[in-house]
This record gives C-alpha cells, structure tokens and sequence, in this order.
C-alpha cells in the first residue's frame, strides 16, 4: 500500500472445485533470502577483485596440482594469460625440470596432510625462460571435510636475493682487505724491525771478511752468514711489497710489450708439457708501473700456474682496455671508477675452493708442501698491484683452472727518454765529521766503526735528545747528520729542522727499515730527500754518505 517493493516466489496450482477451476496462488516474502543471495555475490565478486588486485601471486591449485585460480599479478609475472593456463598442471608448466621431484614432493606433503600454513622457496620459469626466485606460502581448502584447493601466495625475491648476494659479496670483499690491511701493517713493521737486525749481521759481515787474508778458510763461512743475510733482506722486500712500502721506479709502460719480452723466458719456466698462449689486444692504453716489479707479478703468477698443472696444460695471457663504471666500483671494494688495462693470466690448472681463495693473498699462506714455497708469491703480487694504484681479482673452481685479473689505470703520459747513470763515486772519506743518529745500539756502532774505518770523523747519539746535546751545548759541528726517520720521542726529520736552525748548510741522511716511499707518503719526508733503505751493506752507506757531502742532496 505504501509502494514499497519487494522479492517473491509464487508458486501456481490448478484446482478444480467442482465445476469451476481456480488457480492456487502461493506468495512467499523472500526479500531477505534475496539481500543475503546479492550479499554473498558481492562478497564473492569483492574476493575475486581482492586475488585479481593482489600485488602478489596467488595461485589455486587443485587435484594433481591443476591451475584453477590465476590472478593478474601471476600474467604479469609468468607473461601467460590465465587462459592459458587455467587446467594445466602447475609443476609441469612452471618449475624447471631439476626441481619438479622436490616440488611434488612438497605438494603432496601440503595436500595430504592438509597444513594450514606451508612456507617454501622455489624457482619458476616464466614464458620469456627467465627464471625467478619465488616464496611461497600455501594454504589448504577443504569443503566438507574433503580436499577441494590448494590456495598459493607467492611473493618475488629474486632481486632481494640477488640485493643480499651482493652485499654478503661487498662485506666479504671489506672483511677480506681490512684482513689483508692489518696484516700488510705488521708484515711492514716486521720487516722493519728485522731490517735493523740485518743491517748490524751484514754490516760486522763484511768487516770480518775484509779483515780476513784472501786463503782464509774462515772466508768460506763468513761469506754463507753475508749470502744467508742477503736472500733474508729478499724478503723483506717481499714483505715491504705486500705492505705496499717498497720503492717504486714507475715508467710509461706497454703492457703487451711487457709480455712479449717475457715470453721466451716464460716458455722455459713453465716447461714443455705446457702452452703458453698470448691474446693480447691490438692497441691498448699505457699504465705507469715499476717494470720491474710488473716482471716480477708476471713470474710469480706464471710459477703459480705452472705449479697448479703438474701434468700439463694452458697458460694464457690477454690484454685488454676496460672501463670500470660507477657500479663496478661499488659492487667492488677499494674500486675507483675509470680507465684501466686489464691483464689477465688464466690456467687450466687444478683450481682453488673458496676456503684457499680467502686466503689467497695472505703471506706465508701455501698450498704446496713443505719446502716447496715461501707463501709469499701472490702476497707480493697483491701488494704491487695495490701499490701501484690498481686491483687484483681471482676466479677459481675445483677442477676448473684460475683466472687473475689485474687492472692497472691507464695514462696519457708519454715515455721519457732514459739517460746513462753517471759512474759511481769512490766510497772514501776525506775526513769529513759525521753525527749519527740510531735508536738501535748495535746498528749505530756498527755505522761507527764502519765509517770510521772508511776515513770519516764520526759521532753517534742514541736519539734526539743526545743530539741536540752534542751540537747546540757542547759545539759539535758535522758536516753530514745520518739519522734514523722513526726514533721515541723525536723523528729524524724533527731533529734536522731543528740542527738546521743554527747550522743552514747541514747536510742530512736520512735511513729507516721503511722505504722512501713510504715515509713520503705518511708525510715524514719531503719527495727526493736523501734516503737509504735497512738492511743496507756498508757499500751502499758509504757511497750514499759521500754522494750526499758532495752536493748530491742537502
């Protein structure tokens, strides 16, 4: 009456009623079955737009793990349309072959058992054959207590994946050289003090043996001490060159060049049962590098791999411009973005573990047997290259060869012209006054007797202090001041400015078991200041001694 609408069912019956017939008119109000049929229909709808609109991949899987549910995000992700695939098995069409018996496995675990909540990690292969690395989270769906769907959310983490490798990557890289930091920082501080020590057993050495008649059978003996301390200085300088503190002599060089000139020698130092193979690039950019000790990477990796292929096999160099981006520079530690050439020394050798690789560079670290090696090859290799401004990187498989990569930046300086050494001065004094300054007691009377026997005036002061005291209270004037760099209290460099003051014309030695470079670089000294490296022969002093009086340095 008042217009309002609502839902029936009418239900229609013919009757006859005696003669006449009538139609039985059955009206029910099923307004609220209506609202709860349309209720359900929009939740129905609203659930299906919930899995459709879903940022993630869900999945519904029925008997045999048939597809039944696709939603969009799984199109997106797959490249297949639902239609495509809607009946399919899921395992068959998706899951790399290598995987499938795990996954079935899986799947019927999660149907039979009907667990409620299921997490796992697969990959899939989408249409393109890319794979992606997916996690999973099941649910099961049963009507009536019966098996009825398998309702799969999936959530892509192959980038995240790939995000945590890379940063495991960089923090291995850091770990790995603060290691090697650390221990380049004591190998260049044993090195140092050993240095000392070998300067005082050669020095008192060749004074023996020049004490010593020509027939002497002692000379026999005393020339083992000099030789046995010679082949100890060797390496230190292999410890100085992993702590990145040895002298470099660096030069415009042609990598290519390099290699080729090496190349006989090469030959007969890995023997005939292996092939020597050069793939050196046609033009390549120059690097500036210490010759020598580039030679001397080359040897020392070449050794390395002919020691991996005891029965035979390749050994190949390659040359190559490459510039190294931004991104490389981040996924690499201590990487700085630019020109380099690479220079890469691969063998078929028996390869290394990743247990060797992390410790590859470290020195006294081998591989070989006893006696058969120093451990310090790859050490003084890692430190040439660092020293000389570039990176090493090593690829290495069990059985599968090793592959080094050195880059070196690349320079647009040109060659320079190399000039004849002037001929060396005799080592005699003419009676010159010298001040030595030495904390370490026996090396400063050894440099005493030494240079007094070579016709040198000589005083000695055990540090600063006592040296100050000698000059500026007692009027000791030498000519030439010999002294340590790194002493207690007050540096060698210290000292001379204050000597200085009062006598402009003073000529100063510098010595330390560090090297001119290194001394350079921490600021100490001042580039082309007069310097002698420990453990030196009394040769060398002498010279160097002289070499400084007559106006060679100030």
């Amino acid at each position: 009456m008042d217009g309002e609408l609502f839902y029936t069912e009418v239900k229609l019956n013919r009757l006859k009623l005696g003669e006449e017939y009538f139609l039985l008119v059955i009206v029910r109000d099923i307004t609220e079955r209506k609202e709860a049929e349309s209720k359900l229909k929009a939740e129905k709808e609203w659930s299906e737009r919930l899995i459709d609109d879903a940022p993630i991949i869900v999945v519904g899987l029925q008997e045999r793990s048939k597809i039944a549910v696709f939603n969009r995000f799984a199109e997106e992700l797959t490249g297949y349309k639902a239609e495509e695939v809607i009946g399919k098995e899921w395992i068959k069409t998706f899951i790399p072959e290598e995987q499938r018996e795990v996954v079935y496995r899986v799947w019927d675990d999660i149907a039979d058992n009907r667990l409620i909540d299921h997490h796992f990690e697969n990959e899939i292969v989408t249409k393109s054959g890319e794979r992606r690395l997916i996690e999973w989270r099941n649910t099961v769906i049963t009507e009536n207590d019966k098996f009825r769907m398998v309702l799969t959310y999936g959530v892509d983490i192959t980038a995240r994946r790939q995000a945590e490798a890379e940063r495991e990557q960089l923090q291995s890289q850091l770990l790995q050289a603060q290691k090697l930091e650390a221990v380049g920082r004591l190998a260049g501080g044993v090195a140092h003090d050993f240095n000392n020590m070998l300067s005082v057993i050669l020095g008192h050495g060749e004074i023996v043996l020049n004490k010593l008649h020509p027939g002497d059978p002692l000379r026999d003996d005393v020339n083992a001490i000099l030789e046995a301390g010679k082949r100890s200085a060797a390496l230190t300088r292999q410890l100085l060159a992993f702590s990145r503190k040895q002298t470099l002599q660096p030069e415009v060089l042609d990598l290519n060049a390099v290699v080729r000139n090496l190349e006989k020698m090469l030959r007969r130092l890995i023997g005939e049962d292996i092939v020597l193979e050069l793939a050196l690039a046609e033009e390549i950019d120059r690097v500036m590098a210490d010759p020598g000790l580039v030679e001397q990477v080359i040897m020392n990796l070449s050794v390395n791999a002919r020691d991996a292929m005891p029965n035979g096999g390749r050994l190949l160099f390659g040359t190559a411009n490459v510039e190294l981006d931004e991104t490389y520079a981040q996924n690499h530690t201590g990487v700085d973005p630019g020109k380099y050439v690479m220079l890469a020394v691969t063998d078929t050798g028996c390869g290394m573990d990743k247990e060797t690789l992390s410790n590859v560079f470290e020195p006294f670290f081998t591989t070989k047997e006893k006696g058969k090696g120093t451990g310090l090859g790859l050490a003084t290799v890692y430190g040439i290259v660092k020293q000389s401004g570039g990176n090493i990187w090593v690829y290495s498989e069990p059985g599968k060869g090793t592959t080094f990569k050195i880059y070196l930046p690349a320079t647009e300086a040109k060659p320079e012209l190399k000039t004849t050494a002037d001929e060396k001065e005799t080592a005699k004094g003419g009676g010159e006054h010298i001040l030595v300054v030495e904390d370490e007691d026996s090396l400063r009377k050894l440099a005493e007797t030494a240079l007094s026997r070579l016709g040198y005036q000589v005083s000695v002061a055990a540090n600063g202090g006592e040296a100050l005291l000698l000059m500026e209270e007692k009027g000791l004037k030498p000519d030439l001041v010999i002294t340590d760099v790194v002493m207690p209290n007050m540096s060698g460099k210290e000292l001379a400015n204050r000597l200085q003051r009062n006598q402009p014309d003073l000529k100063v030695l510098y010595m330390s078991g560090y090297t001119d470079s290194a001394i350079v670089h921490r600021g100490i000294l001042e580039p082309g200041t007069a310097f002698i490296q420990k453990p030196f022969i009394l040769r060398d002093l002498a010279e160097k001694a002289q070499a400084v009086l007559r106006g060679g340095h100030k």
